[in-house]
């Protein structure tokens, strides 16, 4: 019980309720009595001035019991303090203690409080970090063909190429970054359960894929609304989860005009929460169980692409070369800004969409009128890790690649406008979601 007490004391919601509830208390507890004192004074210059002794014994008598009951209550707060300062263990934290304490006690409490949980938040990550510090240690050595190198050594090299020495840089487990060509096949099929649009032109009701993201079984996949002989860039869609093992579709909800162009999703797995875009700075939202959608949200940014990074708990966007990070507010019901980073090198200038391996971001950069068709890895700290080109298997899925993202195995894919397709020649960082 004195725990739960506890708890319930720790929560700065409780102390806001104290602050309020003794406010108002220790008025009462002096408004009341003067009150109560002053009347009865006031009420013994009647019989003062009548001249009645009987009425002046008996009013004086009333009087100076109501004068008492008023003192007793005054002092309450006083024997109240001493009571729980007193008679009390003082190891442990009544609930009538957070009432008892001041406000500034109050404060200084959570916030010490808020201090040591950051400190072992702050220890754990180090801890975390240092640990594939030396998994991305032990497997740069095993590769090497020069000279073996010390851990610190080791550390002092990566610093001396821009890299944190003392923790794993975003990159994670990954230690073997390069350029390349890469060479997919598709592995699901976005076009099946797709109705005809009713149109008379023979086209299906909905088209091409605009971005996807994982949700630790499944990807879940936007498409845009065919509108007469072109797909729409404000009627909506479908939002869609297909088993990525499988190829199998498991669910698709329709979403109106008002979700307006598909680009942009992400899988918030703190919340559970499935995000996607749409116009002026909101999120829609998908409960990730029951693949249905729940309500809107807020974000301070608007974004073509966006991702959810396990590892900082935080969105992301991209903005002109830049980072845009969000955390999610309980309170404001909003995902609010909290820093950019530039991003290094930046040439992207077609990006249709962004993803994630749970450690760094990817962009990809492609258009059916731009020459330029590639997609960039970067380090949640702007480095620029890759660069990789589409090659072959695009043929049954288009050259455009809309966004891309990693699975638990760290296998890549990319999101098409006909399809998901795995990339065959790529390893990324495994994402770390439950399934």
């Amino acid at each position: 019980m004195e725990s739960y007490l506890l708890a319930l004391c720790d929560k700065s919601y409780i102390v806001q309720i104290m602050l309020i509830v003794k406010t108002f208390f220790k008025l009462a507890c002096y408004i009341i009595p003067a009150i109560v004192i002053i009347t009865t004074i006031a009420k013994l210059f009647n019989p003062i001035t009548s001249g009645k002794d009987e009425d002046l014994k008996d009013t004086f008598k009333v009087g100076v019991r109501k004068i008492i009951a008023g003192l007793v209550v005054m002092m309450l707060p006083t024997v109240l303090s001493y009571v729980f300062n007193n008679f009390t263990n003082g190891d442990k934290l009544d609930f009538l203690t957070c009432f008892n304490e001041s406000s500034k006690e109050m404060v200084e409490r959570l916030k010490a409080k808020e201090e040591s949980e950051e400190e072992a938040e702050r220890k754990a990550k180090e801890k975390e970090d240092e640990k594939l510090l030396k998994a991305a240690y032990e497997a740069d050595q095993k590769k090497r063909t020069s000279a073996k190198k010390t851990f610190e050594e080791w550390k002092k090299e990566r610093a001396n190429r821009g890299e944190s020495a003392g923790a794993a840089n975003s990159v994670s487990d990954k230690t073997d970054y390069s350029n390349g060509t890469l060479n997919v096949t598709k592995v699901v099929d976005t076009n099946i359960n797709n109705p005809d649009s009713g149109l008379g032109d023979g086209r299906n009701r909905y088209r091409a894929v605009q971005t996807a993201a994982y949700t630790g079984k499944y990807t879940v996949y936007a498409q845009n609304k065919n509108y007469g002989s072109i797909e729409s860039s404000s009627k909506g869609g479908r939002v869609c989860w297909s088993d990525l093992k499988t190829g199998q579709q498991v669910k698709c909800v329709e979403v109106g005009a008002e979700g307006g162009h598909m680009d942009g999703i992400a899988y918030d797995n703190d919340r559970g929460m499935v995000l996607k875009t749409a116009s002026g700075g909101r999120l829609i939202e998908f409960d990730n169980a029951s693949m249905s959608m729940k309500g809107y949200s807020k974000m301070s940014g608007s974004h073509t692409g966006i991702a959810y990074v396990p590892k900082i708990h935080s969105l992301v966007g991209e903005d002109d070369g830049k980072l845009i990070f969000y955390k999610y507010n309980s309170s404001t019901k909003a995902y609010e800004q909290y820093k950019t980073v530039n991003l290094e090198g930046y040439e992207a200038n077609a990006v249709q969409g962004i993803g994630t391996d749970g450690t760094n971001i990817f962009i990809a950069d492609s258009s059916p009128w731009d020459s330029k068709k590639a997609l960039y890895t970067y380090s949640l700290e702007g480095k620029k890790l890759e660069k990789h080109d589409f090659g072959s298997g695009f043929g049954s899925i288009s050259d455009e690649v809309e966004s891309a993202f990693a699975d638990n195995d760290g296998n890549l894919y990319l999101a098409c406008p006909q399809g998901i397709a795995k990339v065959n020649n790529y390893r990324a960082n495994k994402i770390g979601l439950p399934a």
